[in-house]
């Protein structure tokens, strides 16, 4: 216990050179040269993601105020921010947060949000895809994925639309991955991923395709025109609609034993 407040006090001393990094894409965590740094409190905590999630803009007291206690602050609520804040700063360094009115702004680069660092990661990984290399941006993808530990930020009520707008782009990424996989012919060992993915969002149409794919290139061609009968059944059932042309067109394609990665 006493070697480890020894290392927060040269944290606090030495903070700025060292590397700090915000995570957002699951709880808030905050990690400083690795190592996980203890938030304290679930207020703490709840305070520390609103000015993450927001991070170099200012968010209003009063925001905060309806996060912590649903609109219904205490009397005593600005003086509990204060010493919330206060805590804060102590672990985090005096300047990371500041005050503006008509509250506070933590001050953070890029290179330190979670949420800045993996959307530069899959631009990467996209780029290198794009110059040929199939393997290394697979592999970019799957570690850029690897950095959601969960739900966005699960400790606020009001980062439902920005959680799920990152878990849309999550699914897009992991689309691509499976994408890249597909071109490198590892189809026999992602069915079992994609039948599961399917399960877990049956209107995703392209999750559909790459089954479909997968299944197909590993010689299960009656499976795969399961999971397309399947899906259409699903579409026309609940949203009155036919799959799209090209979830139609591969279709087609397997029945003439025409399979290839992609859609």
């Amino acid at each position: 216990m006493a070697r480890s407040r020894v290392t927060l006090d040269r944290r606090r001393i030495r903070g700025d050179a060292l590397m700090w990094l915000f995570r957002s894409l699951g709880q808030c965590r905050v990690e400083c040269g690795g190592e996980e740094v203890p938030l304290g409190t679930p207020q703490n905590r709840v305070v520390l993601a609103m000015l993450v999630l927001h991070a170099n803009e200012v968010v209003s007291a009063g925001r905060i105020f309806d996060e912590l206690w649903d609109q219904c602050p205490p009397p005593s609520a600005k003086a509990q921010l204060h010493s919330i804040v206060f805590r804060l700063r102590r672990l985090l360094g005096r300047t990371r947060i500041g005050t503006a009115r008509p509250g506070y702004v933590l001050r953070a680069s890029p290179a330190e949000l979670e949420v800045d660092l993996v959307r530069d990661d899959v631009e990467h990984a996209r780029r290198v895809l794009a110059a040929g290399d199939v393997e290394s941006g697979a592999a970019m993808l799957r570690s850029a994925l690897k950095r959601w530990r969960g739900p966005v930020l699960p400790e606020l009520r009001c980062a439902a639309h920005v959680a799920a707008g990152l878990e849309e782009f999550r699914m897009a990424v992991l689309e691509e991955r499976v994408d890249a996989d597909l071109l490198l012919g590892r189809d026999a060992d992602l069915v079992a991923e994609l039948t599961g993915l399917v399960a877990e969002h049956p209107l995703r149409e392209r999750l559909r395709a790459q089954l479909m794919t997968a299944l197909a290139s590993s010689g299960r061609v009656a499976d795969a025109l399961d999971v397309y009968a399947a899906f259409r059944r699903t579409m026309v059932g609940e949203l009155g609609v036919e799959p799209s042309n090209r979830l139609r067109a591969l279709h087609s394609r397997i029945l003439r034993g025409e399979v290839a990665a992609g859609w």
